[in-house]
């Protein structure tokens, strides 16, 4: 929209590979930072609504109307949402796009028709077009789906015959459509994988990581060097495989660990999400598995995909940030809508305590969400205790170096001059406002002014190099002057302190 396009550089230059290089030189390239980056953000916004609208329709189908206008109003205060809503990240429009593809696969499997075959197939391209997780959720929610139909018809009644040929017919299609959709994204493209993937028979990589089958096709298709459509796509999926099957640190509850903890996602739903929400997401599945006889599978199908995708992702090693599994907020949010119409339509005597109870949370709801609108993204709820760094801190869980501007603000007011600073952050900082600065060395104290920032501290992120988890422990043996934002903590070393190492001992 302002006319910003991607930089031109020599392919083998090493910073067209630097997202954070490209991202910058977009954004601060033109000199017109804070346009480019409004921009940049407001590209979340229809995609905010569009999964708001996406959430009102499939709990409306499912649980009436009531759940629909509940299931909206619950998914579009959650602080996490909200978060991704506002920075000019991919996860939104992915979790938007992920939504879809569930909900398109679950009304396909419930009614093949033509129409819900092309809106499979449409969905399908734009859940691939937007993150590659969906390679890992769908299949999985596609089998969790699958089972549930089968397991409630043969309860209920007897299993229908299939039209194998029918089924596969409308499945090719959809596949067909998703295809087209996908390869459009790329703008058509046809390249030779050398050239793309910047890799000849003599780098040629061995492709461990590959399964068996997949290593020698990989070889062929370098040495031979074949043409194939949307070559960016492949190396994409390349880098991403590769990537779930490293085992990088990860950090919970104070501790890191090579390949992080298969519980991880579950504790992190457990202390970034508004209690009152979660409450109620546990009425709605407690309601539907009491709903016995008169229970469909189609309303079993958002719980069920919530369950696949935290399952699935027990097994994967990149415990790089909730962000990931944002698609599991909207599938809790239609299970919590429900279960907030559950409450406001209980029969008999029950019926006044439970509008009390649901009037009681969803105004908890809006006092939280209210709260923590100019923090959304360091949002946790009470379980995640005073200092919820210990607890949570990668992937924008707590810092994503949004206090950078709060830090400039605060260092002008202490008439700061110089300062060592240690944060997380792909900001140009001359752009910034701040005075003039060092990057704050791993295992080496220093004095006078010292800004470091939670994520910096707990686990050694700094500028996008990542130094030992307890590079900096020895600035603990001092007292921050304040705590700027909820990420950064501002300290006054002065100069005639006692020399301190690195492990903080006087």
């Amino acid at each position: 929209m302002a006319g910003e396009r991607y930089p031109s550089r020599p392919s083998d230059d090493p910073a067209t590979q630097d997202y954070n290089v490209v991202g910058n030189h977009i954004i601060y390239g033109s000199g017109h930072f804070a346009r480019n980056l409004a921009l940049a953000r407001s590209g979340m916004l229809p995609f905010l609504v569009l999964e708001i609208v996406l959430v009102f329709l499939w709990a409306r189908r499912e649980f009436g109307d009531l759940a629909g206008v509940l299931a909206a109003a619950l998914l579009s205060t959650l602080p996490f949402i909200l978060a991704f809503a506002s920075v000019a990240y991919t996860d939104l429009p992915a979790s938007c796009m992920q939504f879809a593809l569930f909900f398109a696969f679950a009304t396909w499997l419930d009614k093949p028709t033509t129409r819900s075959t092309v809106w499979l197939g449409i969905a399908a391209g734009f859940a691939l077009l937007s993150k590659f997780t969906i390679l890992l959720f769908f299949p999985a929610v596609a089998f969790g789906l699958i089972l549930c139909k089968l397991l409630q018809r043969g309860r209920n009644e007897p299993l229908p015959k299939v039209d194998r040929r029918a089924w596969a017919a409308k499945a090719s299609l959809a596949g067909a459509i998703a295809l087209i959709v996908l390869w459009a994204g790329y703008g058509f493209s046809v390249g030779h994988v050398r050239e793309s993937m910047q890799l000849t028979p003599q780098n040629m990589p061995s492709f461990q990581h590959f399964p068996g089958p997949l290593r020698s096709i990989a070889r062929d298709a370098v040495i031979s060097d074949w043409a194939l459509p949307a070559p960016a796509l492949l190396k994409g999926i390349a880098t991403a495989w590769t990537l779930n099957k490293s085992t990088p640190l990860g950090y919970m509850l104070g501790k890191t660990k090579a390949g992080g903890w298969w519980y991880f996602f579950l504790v992190a739903i457990a202390v970034k999400t508004p209690l009152p929400f979660l409450i109620l997401c546990m009425i709605g599945m407690a309601a539907l598995c009491a709903r016995r006889g008169e229970r469909r599978w189609q309303t079993l199908a958002p719980a069920v995909s919530a369950i696949a995708i935290l399952a699935v992702t027990m097994g994967v090693s990149y415990d790089a940030g909730l962000r990931h599994v944002l698609v599991v907020f909207p599938l809790l949010a239609v299970v919590g809508g429900f279960g907030a119409a559950h409450l406001w339509q209980l029969p008999g005597r029950a019926r006044l305590g439970g509008r009390a109870l649901l009037a009681a949370l969803l105004l908890w709801q809006g006092i939280v969400s209210s709260a923590a609108r100019s923090d959304y993204l360091a949002y946790f709820n009470p379980l995640a205790g005073k200092d919820p760094s210990r607890v949570l801190i990668t992937g924008c869980d707590l810092d994503c170096g949004q206090d950078l501007y709060r830090l400039a603000e605060a260092l002008r007011a202490q008439h700061v001059s110089h300062v060592h600073i240690a944060m997380w952050s792909s900001a140009e900082l001359s752009y910034m406002g701040l005075p003039e600065m060092e990057v704050l060395a791993p295992f080496h104290p220093v004095t006078g002014w010292v800004a470091i920032s939670a994520r910096s501290l707990r686990f050694g992120d700094v500028f996008h190099t990542t130094d030992p988890p307890h590079a900096f422990d020895w600035i603990d043996r001092y007292t921050p002057k304040q705590q700027v934002g909820k990420t950064i903590w501002l300290y006054y070393i002065p100069p005639d302190t006692p020399a301190i190492d690195a492990a903080g001992a006087r």
